[in-house]
């Protein structure tokens, strides 16, 4: 059964909808566009440029409450989050204007807590190895690499002597 096509002012409707739940940037917006059967890049534009006119896409406030969230419920670092914010095609200026927001302390107090919580779990012969296995998973979640040595020497030297 074929989706009945969609005018513009029903598929702007329904993307205002879309963003009114939560935010959302050009591109998820063009890609909802596109599944919904828009596949005019012209009367994306429109409807993109309508949507930013009336404050329903705001890039800049998309990025700082990415970062927020990813940082503070899902506790990605901010490479990460760089990195998928740059996957969307945001501007460089908007991503390090959230990241910013993310101050140095706050960084190194998360990936501090996040390296303390998988300490337990970490099978090592000795300290290098130990040392190789948290950098590694704090590689994994997108913290710097100077923020996690620092965390890494803070931890290490907060263990009780064996």
């Amino acid at each position: 059964m074929k989706m009945k096509e969609l005018t513009e002012r029903e598929a702007f409707n329904k993307a205002a909808v879309y963003c009114s739940r939560s935010e959302h940037c050009i591109s998820e917006v063009c890609e909802k566009l596109r599944q919904w059967g828009v596949s005019d890049a012209e009367v994306q534009q429109r409807i993109v440029h309508q949507l930013q006119d009336e404050s329903y896409i705001d890039e800049s406030r998309f990025c700082r409450a990415f970062a927020h969230d990813k940082f503070h419920f899902n506790r990605w670092g901010r490479q990460k989050i760089a990195m998928y914010l740059s996957q969307k095609r945001l501007p460089s200026a908007f991503i390090e204007e959230a990241l910013q927001e993310i101050g140095a302390d706050e960084s190194l107090q998360a990936a501090k807590e996040l390296l303390a919580a998988k300490l337990p779990s970490v099978k090592a012969g000795n300290g290098y190895e130990l040392y190789v296995k948290l950098m590694r998973f704090a590689a994994g979640r997108g913290i710097e690499v100077d923020v996690a040595r620092q965390a890494i020497r803070q931890l290490v030297d907060e263990l009780p002597d064996e």
